[in-house]
């Protein structure tokens, strides 16, 4: 990792009352300029790429919630716990 990217990290609770503390804890961590967007989106700016702040977000998360890390910089994504045919259609579009 050589080049400051633009990278959005969304996230869905599957359960709504629970606390979303650990998520932003986990992207303070990186160490990197970030702001949060919405409740349930990020914004991070740094040495950072999609697949290393997703593997790392979704250890803080349950196995039922959704996450979906977006690289805006190298336009690349990971997305995690989503149906099966929403992947596939990301898959088949996403450079399409």
């Amino acid at each position: 990792m050589s080049q400051a990217r633009n990278i959005f990290v969304v996230f869905e609770l599957f359960s709504a009352d629970r606390s979303d503390e650990r998520i932003r804890e986990v992207i303070e961590s990186f160490g990197v300029s970030w702001a949060r967007i919405s409740r349930n989106t990020f914004y991070l700016h740094g040495d950072l790429d999609a697949q290393f702040v997703g593997n790392k977000v979704w250890t803080a998360m349950s196995m039922d919630d959704k996450l979906l890390v977006i690289d805006s910089t190298k336009n690349d994504a990971r997305w995690y716990n989503i149906k099966p045919e929403i992947s596939q259609f990301l898959i088949n579009n996403w450079h399409g």
